[in-house]
């Protein structure tokens, strides 16, 4: 191939080395519709195709947010319901979804199998160029927003998967900070708008402007097609062009997005809701913010992102430090927001009051002040710059949607794709430019300068969310008092039809054009995830082969079987300390500079495994887990080995902060993702590792740290008793890459081994659990405690319930944004649902899963895809550090690649008789939990608290 070449109905006009990728870019666009086209060409094992759209939004209604969910809901060529769930249920994809950003809709899948691959790339195709929504308003009213109301006498209400989906999304305080600045920052631009919709905007959208939103932007003159891959290029561009450019012809989209002036100096005020029994003191945030430059300036762009991770990445960062010193905030971040035209940066001060913020501000401008006249520390700088250029080079998978959306970030506006791609220049200009002035600079201009300063102050109130409740049911009311009866009863009509469409069936017909993988095109081994089993010493060490070059990473496993409940507890407040403390030979700033200089990243957390069929035992593990460049490998096991063994705990006051900090980030957790912290509280009855993972990282861990705060001085003696764990008695090494860590094993105290290996655990819980939580919505799950069924059919039974049953009755029709059944790593089963109005008609969905199995099932149905599904869920496309974790996991429990094997064959064997079989099973219903408002609650018999 070459420039010039023309592959059906495309040029090639432009080929060029990609080598930070180990890719070469080859550039084409469409001789009729001028559709633009990349294909980066590499050997890796993962196929990717996109369609993007450039898509600004001129309103705050959300188009381009429906528009991407309902383009998915059947097409020309394959006319189902929801050719996406169908796409879900039979195949082996590596990533499907679609994704809305500020001013962008991408179309995103992958897989490793190239009939898979091409299957995917057709139905996605067909989605955007011929969706369904012309002649079927169904997707519109499901998918986007409709007044639920079935005769005229029954109270109107609105529902609508994104509807709720934002409901969600703008209960998160992050989340609305994000679009609160960008309206401050960009008044005269597209991104003043929220690209996901308002809640209170969404029903401003009618179906005919949704209509004509398709109608003008998503036109191959508009679209931006990505590959990715070892792919077929002759039979993708046939595909592409005969069967679908080839109607088309060439016309001018505007989609131009006007540059923003720099703001005159503003202050807005906003609101965010808070539990009505929580104190509205310290729980302000002040943002203050300022577009950074265009796009085209990236080494800028990184700049910025060098100077947050410099000055912000640690409580011992210089600007930081300077705003936690005057005890008037909880946290401080400065961030980088790219991918846009604009990008801009944002200096988020968390947790103050109003009458605080003018001190704050006069302490960033001190403060700044003094870092541009002094210049910041040059050690500093260097360790920020290697922690990101570490970042880029590490990546992570899917990698070819990764190198996707980085294209985009310089195509989508014109410019070359390989701009965000090749960065290696970059940072070496960077690295040069250190002392040189450049970053006191920049840092001046962004902090310092009035001139385009915009900044958000968000106030917290306990009554927000009731206002929000109560101004959206009086727009309903006066909508409704406004209309004719005859109009009422085109609202029931309409609902009507509606749920007649929801309740209707895809006939045989219309599910024979979807395009399904053969059983005999799944490989009947499971993906390999190789160990070698080692001692040095008396010590376990576990090999794994490294496929990132230059990159190691070292897993540390200390044994925490023999410590008591307030010990667990404890651990698990320590791995939130480790690295940002000081240590016996070091400063905490210091350790912070030789762990941004020298680790690409670094974690602590208590993993918990119990043995195969083991339910009333399991070992936790202090787990320590470590990437960075294998020339540095030396340096990092001696850091590794001084923050596990020196780090110092004397000081209260640092250590209430750093604990007041991870307080704060686990409530709003919680409230943004409650169905996750809904199942581990509902499984913890089942067995004694779901009992640990509660106790330490469920809402249970929540509770118990919050409480803690109240007297840090008990903790602090547990941390420093915890010491004793750290040794190489305890220890179980894992390895990446081909580096030692025998000098690390021999520096650790030899100590004493745990008197058990294992450990017997219970948490008395409610039974029927609520928390009320500051959110439009809600999140609920129920645990399923007989789990002796084969583990070959659960796991086809639970992927045919997530996506036959639970998507059906509580997202289509109870209009949740998400649900699903999930068996955890050691076999614990629950259903969820997320961002859900009505939690209590999902309980009682949740209740009738064997009543619907055995109607299914009895129509002896082909279950073929649930099979292939079900397996593709247990082979994702993993990173180095992912597969080794993975393997580790395997290991401690016991699980042999021939058990894997055997449960393999044993799926593609399954049948739907055994399907029924088993969800007999389910007849057996545990305990629930209710994350959400507290009219969710009622009724439910549910002990109840509060999220404060």
């Amino acid at each position: 191939m070459k420039v010039n070449d023309k592959i059906h109905g495309f040029t090639v006009t432009r080929i060029a080395p990609a080598p930070n990728s180990g890719s070469e870019l080859i550039e084409m666009r469409h001789d009729k519709t001028d559709a633009r086209l990349v294909w980066l060409k590499n050997d890796g094992e993962n196929k990717l195709f996109s369609v993007a759209f450039r898509t600004p939004p001129t309103d705050d209604t959300g188009i381009f947010h429906i528009l991407e969910h309902s383009v998915l809901g059947g097409s020309e060529k394959y006319p189902v319901k929801e050719p996406f769930l169908e796409l879900m249920k039979g195949t082996m994809n590596t990533f499907l979804n679609a994704m809305t950003y500020p001013d962008k809709t991408v179309f995103p899948v992958s897989s490793r199998n190239d009939t898979d691959f091409m299957n995917l790339t057709r139905v996605y195709l067909d989605a955007v160029f011929a969706p369904a929504i012309y002649y079927n308003p169904n997707i519109f009213y499901q998918e986007g927003w409709h007044i639920e109301m079935r005769s005229s006498s029954d109270t109107p209400v609105y529902k609508g998967v994104v509807f709720n989906e934002m409901k969600g999304a703008m209960s998160s305080v992050y989340s609305r900070m994000e679009s609160e600045i960008m309206n401050v920052l960009f008044p005269q631009s597209c991104y003043r708008f929220e690209s996901g919709g308002l809640p209170e905007a969404i029903p401003d959208l009618t179906y005919e402007q949704f209509i004509e939103g398709h109608k003008k932007y998503y036109h191959p003159s508009n679209s931006y097609i990505y590959l990715d891959g070892p792919v077929d290029i002759d039979s993708v561009l046939e595909l592409i062009d005969s069967e679908y450019l080839c109607r088309f012809e060439s016309r001018r989209v505007d989609t131009e997005i006007p540059v923003q002036s720099p703001v005159s100096p503003t202050v807005k005020t906003s609101y965010y809701a808070i539990s009505p029994d929580e104190d509205e003191k310290e729980h302000t945030y002040l943002v203050i913010g300022k577009i950074l430059g265009s796009w085209k300036e990236r080494e800028r762009m990184i700049a910025a992102s060098v100077l947050g991770e410099a000055l912000t990445g640690s409580n011992d960062a210089p600007l930081k430090r300077a705003l936690l010193d005057t005890g008037l905030c909880l946290d401080v971040s400065l961030e980088v927001s790219d991918g846009i035209s604009q990008p801009f940066g944002c200096l988020c001060i968390n947790n103050t009051d109003p009458e605080n913020c003018d001190k704050l501000r006069e302490t960033v401008r001190s403060a700044v002040s003094r870092l541009c006249e002094k210049g910041i520390d040059r050690e500093l700088l260097t360790a920020a710059l290697n922690r990101l250029e570490f970042r880029f080079r590490a990546g992570g998978e899917p990698r070819g949607l990764t190198r996707n959306i980085n294209a985009l970030s310089a195509w989508l506006y014109g410019g070359d794709p390989l701009y965000y791609l090749e960065l290696g220049e970059v940072y070496d200009s960077l690295r040069e430019k250190i002392g040189s002035g450049y970053f006191e600079e920049l840092l001046g201009q962004w902090l310092l300068e009035e001139e385009g300063r915009g900044e958000l102050c968000l106030l917290p109130s306990r009554t927000y969310g009731d206002e929000q409740k109560a101004d959206e049911a009086k727009r309903l009311a006066d909508i409704v008092d406004s209309l004719a009866c005859e109009e009422k009863e085109v609202i029931a009509e309409q609902n009507k039809k509606l749920d007649e469409w929801q309740h209707s069936a895809d006939t045989p017909e219309q599910l024979a054009t979807m395009p399904h993988l053969a059983l005999s095109e799944v490989g009947e081994e499971p993906l390999s995830f190789e160990t070698e089993v080692t001692n040095t010493g008396k010590v376990t060490v576990l090999r794994h082969p490294a496929s990132d070059k230059g990159i190691a990473a070292v897993s540390l496993y200390f044994s925490l079987a023999d410590c008591s409940e307030n010990e667990l507890s404890a651990a698990a407040a320590m791995t939130e300390l480790l690295g940002e403390l000081p240590t016996a030979k070091s400063s905490a700033a210091e350790i912070q500079r030789r762990i941004t200089g020298l680790l690409g990243s670094i974690s602590y957390n208590i993993d918990v495994y119990s043995k195969k069929g083991e339910t009333g035992s399991c070992c936790p593990y202090f787990a320590v887990n470590a990437r960075f460049l294998e020339k540095n490998t030396s340096e990092a096991l001696e850091l590794i080995h001084e923050i596990l063994t020196e780090t110092r705990f004397d000081d209260a006051d640092t250590v209430r902060e750093l604990l007041m900090q991870t307080d704060e980030n686990f409530k709003q957790s919680i409230i943004a993702n409650g169905h996750t912290y809904s199942m581990s509280r509902v499984r913890a009855s089942l067995s004694a590792e779901s009992a640990v993972n509660e106790l330490v990282s469920g809402y249970e861990a929540y509770k118990r740290l919050h409480s803690a705060l109240k007297a840090p001085e008990k903790l602090i003696e547990t941390f420093i008793s915890l010491g004793r764990v750290i040794c190489s008695a305890r220890l179980t090494v894992s390895i990446t890459g081909d580096i030692s860590a025998d000098s690390l094993i021999s520096a650790l105290p030899e100590g004493t081994a745990p008197q058990k290996k294992r450990m017997s655990f219970t948490l008395e819980l409610p039974e029927k659990q609520g928390v009320i939580i500051p959110s439009g919505v809600s999140y609920s799950a129920m645990a399923f405690p007989d789990s002796s069924a084969d583990d070959a059919v659960r796991n086809v039974l639970f992927k045919a319930l997530s996506l036959e049953y639970l998507w059906n009755e509580v997202r289509v029709k109870g209009g949740a944004y998400g649900t699903g059944a999930h068996i955890s790593p050691s076999g614990e089963q629950a259903f969820f649902s997320y961002r859900d109005p009505s939690p209590a008609a999902s309980l009682d969905i949740y209740r009738r899963a064997a009543d619907f199995t055995a109607d299914y099932c009895g129509g002896s149905p082909d279950i073929t895809q649930y099979i292939i599904s079900s397996i593709a869920k247990e082979e994702p496309l993993m990173s180095d550090g992912n597969k080794s974790k993975k393997a580790d996991g395997l290991w401690f429990r016991g699980i042999t690649f021939d058990d894997r094997a055997d449960i393999k064959k044993r799926m593609l064997k399954v049948t739907a008789a055994q399907l029924a079989e088993a969800s007999e099973k389910l007849r057996n219903c545990g305990n629930i939990c209710v994350m959400g408002t507290e009219e969710a609650m009622e009724g439910l018999g549910l002990s109840v608290d509060s999220l404060s």
